[in-house]
């Protein structure tokens, strides 16, 4: 066996290459840049950009397994999918585990299972994955044997989106109790569960050619998560924030800010010196009751090992430590 992770500078991507590592798997780091941290651990790195489809015969030669993590703009999630999973049919690759999300179920509530239908009112995010599924099965019936992951909000260590930016609006206060703003299910998952099930998708044959959500069992509503991380971090008392100030955020405050980070991106500072902003989509996302199931991940992958007190204590232990 010969993995190859593709996006492995990213978050998850990242973590996954140093778990097979530490596991002694014979693991190839996909980057478009080398990254010193993997040359440290000896790690070989193999340099590829899945948008020009010529670089990717070098870059899967001798590779037996492929775990897609490339993250981007919805054009080139596309692109680099397409590319990687027809190279990878090419390549006579035998396992390609390629991470979708929970985004392909756009706004859709209730109870939400891995064979629930896709695409009601998907962003462009959620579209692009649903498009990159396409591709994925359309690499099955020419023979490849996929896997498709829908991990929910991956938090944990190293998560900026779900662990970092949520710690930072909570010590400024613009996040808190939501009132009735915040009842809806914040459906969690911790970044080592997400890779324990990646590992297992390339491992298990009954696995092959299933797609599987990936979520917390008993994930609790955003107000709980808010107010249990701004405890574990120690910011306490958790402030109430009023329903006129999170419409305000999302409405008014949200577009300048959104514009000063792509402004800033584009100059080259970087986003840190933007304030987060707390988007229309992510206002809606605390209210939003739905539940996503991963009763045949739990079964095929294994259940998650990392509890909900757990997964909070080294997610403050982290951010404390940045």
């Amino acid at each position: 066996m010969s993995i190859l992770v593709a996006g492995a500078g990213g978050f998850v991507g990242r973590r996954l290459v140093e778990k097979l590592h530490a596991e002694g798997r014979p693991v190839i780091a996909g980057v478009r840049k080398p990254r010193e941290s993997f040359a440290r651990l000896g790690i070989e790195q193999r340099i590829f950009d899945a948008e020009k489809p010529e670089t990717l015969g070098t870059a899967l030669r001798g590779v037996t397994h492929v775990v897609n993590c490339i993250m981007g703009s919805p054009a080139a999630m596309v692109a680099s999918t397409r590319n990687l999973a027809e190279a990878s049919v090419k390549a006579g690759v035998q396992r390609f585990a390629h991470f979708s999300s929970i985004a392909v179920f756009g706004n859709a509530e209730g109870e939400i299972g891995d064979d629930f239908p896709v695409g009601q009112n998907v962003d462009a995010y959620g579209q692009a994955k649903i498009d990159c599924e396409h591709l994925v099965r359309k690499a099955q019936q020419e023979g490849l044997r996929t896997v498709i992951l829908r991990p929910a909000l991956i938090y944990g260590p190293g998560s900026e989106q779900w662990t970092a930016r949520i710690a930072r609006l909570l010590r400024w206060s613009r996040l808190g109790d939501l009132g009735a703003a915040g009842d809806g299910i914040c459906n969690l998952i911790h970044v080592d569960d997400v890779v324990a099930a990646a590992i297992a998708a390339l491992d298990r044959p009954e696995a092959a050619n299933r797609a599987f959500n990936l979520a917390m069992a008993e994930a609790p509503s955003w107000n709980r998560y808010l107010m249990d991380f701004g405890q574990a971090l120690g910011f306490t008392p958790i402030f109430r924030v009023p329903g006129r100030n999170l419409r305000i955020e999302t409405k008014l405050v949200a577009i300048p800010l959104k514009i000063a980070e792509i402004v800033t991106g584009k100059l080259g500072f970087g986003q840190q010196l933007v304030p987060d902003l707390i988007s229309p989509s992510l206002g809606r996302l605390f209210n939003l009751d739905a539940r996503y199931h991963s009763a045949r991940a739990d079964i095929v992958l294994g259940a998650p090992a990392v509890g909900y007190a757990d997964g909070l204590r080294q997610s403050a232990n982290w951010v404390s430590r940045q």
